[in-house]
């Protein structure tokens, strides 16, 4: 009996040691744009259909950790409900290699820096990243929604709301900071975009960006992209990142 404790135990021992190696830890600082933390945030991990896969809330001083399988997570964005729409909008990090422990420190307020997505040009010497991403305004969401009800009573035509205008109307060189793996990156080409999603137009921004000539030894199979919005406009912050995978 003994023994059959004994290999019982043992093999107990091999599913919790195969388990823990097979999963890592997420962890960061949520903030605003002030480097104050902020409290019972919302952590989420998604996958491509987008189901929220794991969930976690910030504590008093902003932090958070999670353990979670070892994969690739279609996203992580960072929400307080209770703000969201008010005071704030929402972070989003997009294509998340979680294969070891990794920090994420997502970082927003009114600002929303959506639908990141990279890839290099097709032509040598691979310098540069093509950088997109939806910047969305909380300031210009509010006027958005308070016009649509005034059209509605107005009985205007539903045609004139097939473009949702809340993106900013110019981004200059300057509104931006763009990093490669927390090392500045030169911003040479920034395009204004019209892109239909869910029925809609909505506006987005295509930028070039030269890759920092300092290397960075973060990660050797991905970079991390961190887009840092201060819009001119409206005088509001975002930020958005994204890991491409190096081919």
């Amino acid at each position: 009996m003994k023994h059959v404790i004994i290999i019982l135990l043992l093999l107990f021992w091999n599913v919790d040691f195969s388990v823990a190696q097979d999963s890592i830890r997420v962890y960061g600082h949520v903030t605003d744009f002030n480097s104050q933390p902020i409290d019972s945030v919302s952590v989420l991990l998604k996958d491509k259909n987008f189901k929220n896969l794991y969930e976690v809330l910030t504590n008093k001083d902003g932090y958070f950790s999670f353990n979670v399988l070892k994969g690739n997570y279609c996203s992580l964005y960072a929400i307080k409900s209770s703000d969201y729409g008010k005071t704030k909008l929402e972070y989003w990090a997009w294509n998340i290699p979680a294969y070891q422990d990794m920090e994420i420190n997502p970082q927003y307020e009114r600002m929303e820096i959506y639908g990141v997505n990279a890839f290099e040009p097709q032509v040598g010497p691979w310098e540069t990243y093509m950088v997109y991403f939806r910047p969305m305004s909380l300031t210009k969401a509010l006027k958005f929604q308070g016009d649509m009800q005034k059209n509605e009573l107005e009985k205007k035509s539903k045609a004139n709301h097939d473009t949702v205008n809340v993106a900013p109307s110019a981004i200059q060189k300057e509104e931006l900071q763009v990093k490669i793996n927390e090392i500045q990156g030169e911003v040479v080409n920034i395009t204004k975009v019209l892109e239909f999603a869910r029925g809609i137009y909505m506006y987005g921004y295509l930028i070039q960006v030269k890759k920092p000539k300092e290397e960075s030894h973060m990660n050797n199979q991905y970079d991390k992209i961190t887009i840092i919005l201060h819009s001119k406009e409206t005088g509001e912050y975002g930020k958005g990142e994204y890991f491409y995978e190096k081919k």
